[in-house]
């Protein structure tokens, strides 16, 4: 896998299902996520010791409930999934995508920084997969005070249990207690 990494470095917005990887690659990539997080953290000005950082939840991302779910009301047209400011000192990091319906509808997902759109990424090749789930080529990252928009293409009107794999940084003792 690192032999194709290096011939393709300049080439974005590919994705890799998650079946073509093995347990150390999939490691290395949630583990390269949380570098990440924590170079967006240092990049403020800010010491990554003041954070904890803890699994993604879908009301970090302004979903309602803390289940991984969209409803689309309309079929072969881009529609906001996420659409979220981080507050302050807030960070968060996707690295991967997945599906939990069994019938899945979203084809297509489209990452934004507020309105710039960052990475865009088909997904109806990782449903063939026995793992519906595909890793970015590289982990996204959003910064306190920045808009995450993430934008979902589907082939039909319905739920869709659409999944984003990420953390979210946030200072020790506001969701998780401290515990040193």
């Amino acid at each position: 896998m690192a032999a194709v990494e290096a011939r393709v470095r300049g080439i974005k917005s590919l994705s890799v299902p998650a079946g073509e990887m093995d347990k150390a690659e999939y490691r290395s990539k949630k583990a390269d996520a949380i570098v990440a997080l924590q170079r967006a953290i240092e990049a403020k000005g800010k010491r990554p010791e003041d954070y904890v950082i803890r699994d993604l939840l879908p009301t970090d991302l302004g979903l309602s409930t803390d289940v991984w779910s969209h409803s689309y009301s309309a079929a072969t047209t881009d529609e906001n999934i996420v659409s979220k400011t981080l507050g302050d000192d807030r960070f968060v990091v996707i690295y991967a995508v997945a599906n939990a319906s069994a019938s899945p509808l979203t084809t297509k997902v489209t990452f934004y920084r507020g309105s710039i759109p960052i990475k865009i990424y088909g997904l109806e090749d990782m449903y063939i997969e026995d793992v519906p789930k595909k890793f970015l080529d590289e982990p996204l990252v959003w910064s306190e005070g920045e808009k995450i928009v993430i934008k979902g293409y589907a082939s039909s009107t319905g739920t869709d249990k659409i999944i984003f794999k990420g953390y979210i940084a946030e200072p020790k003792g506001e969701t998780i207690g401290k515990t040193r």
